[in-house]
């Protein structure tokens, strides 16, 4: 079997059906490429199932008809079916079929003599027309003479249902009329939908994260099975910055068609898992009192787009510690020092200074980056300036300082897990197909 394509000049062009699936869309990358304007980047697909062609709809802006109907699922294609997308007509033909015959039909059949063609004006574009069979109605028998009324009425008969006729004809269009107006006076007005009820939610307590109203998106649970499917699911592990298993899912695409779109993402995925490598690197060299190799291994992160938000807050870290006073020895965590700069700052946010009070717990990680309160109080007075980048920062690492029963720990996992949903609904909003 094959594919016929006609445009809306006339224009034909064959595609053969040699893959089990053949994507249609405005895009270049389709295997049939549509370039008019009202075809979607990724208008449907051809499955191969069971001995059967399948056509599915990918959720295009406007849609795909089978015979002029609009298909909402996916539907088996026969020979002679027409699909129309956008402009363009679409046949299933056998292979030895001419490029020229009817689009609508199947040239290698006959046509019934008491068939016909009549044009459907369904659609107003201006594709191919969808022509659909009609049966030519049959030749009505001859009807029977009219029997010749008896001669012998008399002119009284007459006049009286005569009569009889107009009353009634005047009395149902009497009813009709009042029946309409009576229909149009009780028919009551549309009312307004009911004002939606707010709820109050209460202000965040000290060292508490602000509630985040999101609505996570959905994640199918069905294993991918197309190369279409594999590519949407690296893309969105990517996405959640886990590039290794994004790196092993593109090496379930093997089809030669989307080969270039794989080699360009695993050089970039590849980059950015190094990055992410880098930049824990450098914050364990941090961590252990060595700023400037920290700061020589985190270069190899500067052009890094998944983690930028780490690299920067790490580089601000690296200079307050390069600008602390240098000791013999490194202060250990639980002194007076960071204690009274906890104080001074926990002090300050409540009293709802979150600046001044950020640049104590600032001080309070220069001298002891291993602080998990100092990394919480920090992360939740970023949220208060506006910073909610740096914030999450600082929350990932009282994660994995603090103790598991921190009674904080359950309030900071709700707020990073509220924050990546909101991320990902983000990114699918922004790289979705345009319409």
């Amino acid at each position: 079997m094959k594919l016929v394509i006609e445009d809306d000049e006339g224009h034909r062009r064959e595609v053969p059906l040699d893959r089990d699936e053949i994507t249609i869309g405005r895009r270049e990358d389709n295997v049939v490429h549509l370039p008019e304007r009202n075809v979607s980047r990724l208008h449907a697909r051809l499955l191969r199932k069971d001995g059967g062609l399948l056509l599915e709809d990918l959720e295009s802006a406007n849609g795909t008809r089978v015979n002029g109907v609009r298909i909402q699922e996916a539907v088996e294609l026969h020979s002679g079916d027409v699909v129309h997308i956008g402009d363009y007509g679409v046949a299933l033909r056998p292979d030895d079929a001419p490029l020229d015959g009817p689009l609508g039909t199947d040239p290698m059949e006959s046509t019934a003599p008491a068939i016909r063609t009549e044009v459907l004006l369904n659609d107003t574009a201006p594709h191919p027309v969808v022509p659909a069979a009609i049966l030519e109605p049959a030749t009505p028998p001859p009807e029977p003479a009219p029997t010749p009324p008896p001669r012998k009425l008399t002119a009284g008969v007459v006049v009286v249902g005569l009569v009889i006729g107009l009353a009634v004809a005047l009395f149902l269009r009497a009813w009709t009329t009042e029946d309409g107006s009576r229909a149009r006076q009780v028919a009551p007005p549309p009312q307004p939908p009911p004002a939606a009820v707010v709820q109050e939610v209460p202000p965040p307590t000290a060292a508490e994260p602000p509630p985040m109203e999101i609505t996570p998106p959905t994640v199918a649970a069905q294993r991918p099975s197309t190369p279409t499917e594999w590519l949407a699911a690296a893309r969105a592990t990517a996405a959640a910055r886990d590039f290794d298993k994004a790196l092993r899912m593109l090496g379930s695409v093997r089809d030669p068609a989307y080969q270039g779109e794989v080699q360009s993402l695993r050089k970039s995925w590849r980059v950015e898992a190094a990055a992410g490598r880098t930049v824990q690197a450098a914050r364990a060299e941090l961590e252990r009192g060595h700023p400037t190799v920290a700061q020589r291994k985190l270069e190899a992160a500067r052009n890094s787009r998944a983690w930028a938000p780490e690299v920067a807050v790490l580089r601000a870290d690296i200079a307050a510690a390069l600008k602390a006073p240098k000791k013999g020895r490194a202060r250990p965590a639980g002194t007076d020092s960071t204690d009274q700069l906890y104080r001074e700052g926990k002090a300050l946010y409540d009293a709802g200074d979150a600046r001044e009070a950020t640049t104590r717990f600032e001080r309070c990680l220069a001298i002891d980056a291993r602080q998990p309160r100092c990394h919480l109080m920090l992360a939740s007075a970023s949220v208060r300036t506006g910073d909610v980048v740096r914030a999450e920062v600082h929350y990932r690492r009282f994660l994995e300082l603090a103790s598991p029963d921190d009674p904080a720990v359950p309030r900071v996992k709700k707020f990073l897990e509220d924050s990546d949903a909101q991320k990902k609904a983000r990114d699918a909003s922004a790289t979705s197909p345009q319409r």
